[in-house]
């Protein structure tokens, strides 16, 4: 009789095996649960993606954008600087291309209207891209896509050094192949200082009371985190000039200014969004190299990563640069200037890791 040299099992090792094999399993599940919370505990809550930074420059600066705020994604990052902007309108149109099907979208239009007071408008979106709905057993029944929308109006207002605003959101999720959608609304304020003209402060709190209407069979209301930021900017001129010159007026000796056309931007964020672990700490730096263009990045040097706190994470940077076309000698008494802004940054998302965004912004 020829004798097998592997065991056979009977019923009690297969009962023990089975056994062994769902703890096994269940400790397996334990821990990638783990994995996945550590990774989604920047969000996973309804309006999340409100938290993703819009516009290729504030991208660029990774978000450190809240005490310089001074083109129409002041919306977005902090409505009082509204009133700082010209009477000219200003307008920005941005795309972003995130990987896996997503991109996002954003246009904003902003101006000063009367003496110290400014106004503006903005529309952006996320559009998650298609992808196949599947039951429990793994059968598909039906191709589903996600878009997110939302619409802003902001005003500020300037008392001397210090300016005051706020934002009104309407918010929509619509998962178009289905009949399910949210409406909402959110609401942010800002502040900003002119510290004896040395540095602007600013802070701002982000989707207070905010919350999603779902028309589901329980008519679901799932409140928004809020986000409070705070940060500090100042600007360095590189290439000023003071000289001295006698008035043709009065024949006095006077100084004049020549603002400088060179000139490097510091600022420091600090971020605290509701639920998270730890407050996130930003360093952006803008450099006006050439009246031509601009350099500029960001990076986060304190924040939380796979669920603890840590130094450099490297979760959040970004880098850009801005080209401003002169086509003054090819187009005569040209009525608007504009700029091409470019950035790139992380995406845990993507394939590569990375994302592009490409702004256009139209001074008139």
């Amino acid at each position: 009789m020829i004798m097998s040299k592997f065991p056979i099992l009977n019923s009690k090792n297969n009962i023990f095996v089975a056994k062994k094999t769902k703890i096994i399993c269940f400790i397996a599940c334990i821990l990638l649960l783990n994995n996945l919370q550590a990774q989604e505990s920047g969000g996973g809550y309804a309006g999340s993606w409100l938290f993703r930074n819009e516009c290729a420059r504030p991208i660029a600066l990774a978000g450190g954008f809240t005490a310089i705020s001074n083109d129409p994604s002041a919306i977005i990052y902090n409505p009082a600087g509204l009133s700082n902007l010209h009477y000219e309108p200003q307008i920005i149109s941005s795309v972003s291309m995130l990987g896996l099907g997503r991109t996002g979208a954003t246009l904003a239009w902003a101006q000063q209207i009367y003496d110290n007071l400014g106004v503006g408008v903005s529309f952006n979106n996320l559009y998650t891209g298609t992808f196949t709905a599947r039951d429990q057993l793994g059968h598909a029944y039906g191709e589903y896509s996600n878009y997110q929308y939302a619409i802003a109006a902001a005003a500020s207002y300037k008392i001397a050094y210090a300016s005051f605003g706020a934002t009104a959101k309407y918010l929509t999720n619509n998962l178009q192949g289905s009949e399910t959608f949210a409406n909402g609304f959110a609401v942010d304020f800002g502040a900003m200082f002119d510290i004896f003209d040395m540095f602007n402060f600013g802070i701002t709190l982000q989707n207070a009371s905010g919350m999603m209407f779902w028309n589901t069979v329980n008519s679901d209301i799932m409140t928004i985190p809020w986000r409070i930021k705070a940060g500090v900017a100042t600007r360095f001129g590189l290439n000023a000039e003071v000289y001295t010159d006698r008035s043709t007026a009065t024949g006095e000796l006077e100084e004049i200014y020549v603002p400088a056309t060179r000139s490097i931007l510091i600022g420091l964020d600090a971020s605290f969004t509701q639920f998270a672990m730890s407050p996130t700490f930003t360093l952006a730096t803008e450099i006006v190299a050439h009246e031509l263009i601009t350099f500029r990045g960001g990076i986060a040097i304190y924040g939380e990563k796979w669920g603890r706190p840590q130094l450099f994470p490297m979760n959040l940077w970004g880098a850009g640069v801005s080209v401003y076309p002169d086509l003054s000698e090819i187009v005569e008494e040209l009525p608007f200037s504009f700029s091409i802004d470019y950035s790139v940054t992380n995406d845990l998302l993507n394939s590569n890791g990375i994302s592009h965004h490409i702004s256009l912004s139209v001074d008139f």
